[in-house]
C-alpha cells in the first residue's frame, strides 16, 4: 500500500500540466485508497479528483466518497450522496452498485439502532438489485447475496442467513473469501449461543489466513472481534481483552472509524465485568474470613 501511495503522489504530481492526465491520476489515486480503505486520505484526494474528471469516472468518484463517509462514521452524508447518485443515471449496471451502497448504510446503521426502518430500506434496495441478479458481475451478485444474508442475521434468521451466504461462496474471488468466512462465522456462533461452535472456529481460522495472506485489516479487525466474543463466552477475560485491543488496531489502520469505537467500548464493558467480578471475588473472600464477627453483615 505504501509503495502504491507514494507511486501514485509521484504521478499525480508529474501530471500538474497535463490536465488530461491530472485527471487520470487523481481517480486512479482516489481508487487505490479506497480499495486500500485509507478512507479519511481518500477523501480529499477524491475532492481534488472531481475538479478534473467527468462523465462516468465522475459518478465513481461519488460513489468512493458516499463509502469513505459511511466507514468514517457518517452514514447519513453517506446515504445522501448514494440516494443524489440514483438520480444522475439510468445505466442499469451503476444503478445496481449504487442500491448495493444503500443497502450497506443501512445495515450499517441498524447495527446501532434498532429503527426496523433500516432493515425494511436494506431490502427494497437489495429486491431492486436483484431484479437485474442474473446480468450482474459475479463480484455483485456476491454483494447481493452477502448482504441478504446480514439482513437475515439481522431479523434473526440464523439458518437461512447462512444458507444464503454459503451459496454466495461460489460468485467469489479468493481474496473475498475472508470476509464470507467471517460472516459464516458469526452467524454459526449467534445460531448456538449455549457453546462454542466448532464451525465457527474453522471458518475464523480459514478467514484470517487468508485476510492476512491479503493484507485485508479490516476484515483482520472483524476476525479478532469475533475470536474475543468466542473467549468471552469461555469466561477468558483476559485473552478476549487481548484480542479485542488487536481488533481494534486493525479497525484503526483500516480507517473503519466506526467499528474502532465499537471495539473501544466494548474494551470498556469487558474491563468494567472484570473489576466487578474482581471486586466480588474479594468481597466474597473477605466476608468468609470475618463470619463470627459483627463485621460479617457489614460487608
Amino acid at each position: 500500500m505504501l509503495e502504491f501511495v507514494s507511486n501514485i503522489s509521484i504521478a499525480v504530481e508529474t501530471s500538474r500540466n497535463n490536465k488530461e492526465m491530472l485527471a487520470k491520476t487523481t481517480y486512479l489515486k482516489a481508487k487505490g485508497l479506497i480499495t486500500f480503505n485509507q478512507h479519511a486520505k481518500a477523501l480529499g484526494c477524491i475532492e481534488e479528483a472531481l475538479e478534473y474528471n467527468i462523465g462516468a469516472e465522475t459518478f465513481e468518484l461519488k460513489k468512493y466518497k458516499g463509502v469513505a463517509k459511511g466507514f468514517l462514521g457518517k452514514a447519513n452524508v453517506a446515504l445522501e450522496i448514494f440516494k443524489e447518485l440514483t438520480t444522475e443515471t439510468d445505466d442499469i449496471n451503476l444503478l445496481v452498485g449504487v442500491y448495493i451502497n444503500i443497502a450497506w448504510v443501512h445495515l450499517t446503521l441498524k447495527n446501532n439502532n434498532p429503527d426496523e426502518r433500516n432493515l425494511e430500506e436494506t431490502k427494497h434496495y437489495l429486491d431492486l438489485a436483484n431484479e437485474h441478479f442474473d446480468s450482474l458481475s459475479s463480484r455483485r451478485k456476491w454483494k447481493v447475496r452477502n448482504h441478504y444474508s446480514v439482513y437475515y442475521y439481522h431479523k434473526e434468521r440464523y439458518d437461512k442467513a447462512i444458507e444464503i451466504l454459503e451459496d454466495s461462496i461460489k460468485y467469489c474471488e479468493e481474496q473475498d473469501l475472508a470476509e464470507v468466512y467471517c460472516n459464516l462465522a458469526e452467524f454459526y456462533l449467534k445460531s448456538d449461543p449455549d457453546g462454542i461452535s466448532e464451525i465457527a472456529q474453522e471458518y475464523l481460522e480459514k478467514g484470517e489466513r487468508l485476510a492476512t495472506t491479503y493484507n485485508n485489516d479490516l476484515v483482520l479487525g472483524y476476525i479478532y472481534y469475533t475470536e474475543a466474543m468466542i473467549e468471552l463466552r469461555d469466561n477468558q477475560l483476559f485473552t478476549a481483552l487481548d484480542i479485542l485491543y488487536l481488533s481494534f488496531d486493525y479497525f484503526k489502520k483500516a480507517d473503519a472509524t466506526v467499528k474502532a469505537c465499537d471495539t473501544l467500548m466494548k474494551i470498556n464493558e469487558v474491563m468494567d465485568e472484570y473489576k466487578h467480578n474482581n471486586l466480588k471475588s474479594f468481597r466474597d473472600n473477605l466476608k468468609n474470613k470475618l463470619k463470627d464477627t459483627p463485621y460479617y453483615e457489614k460487608i
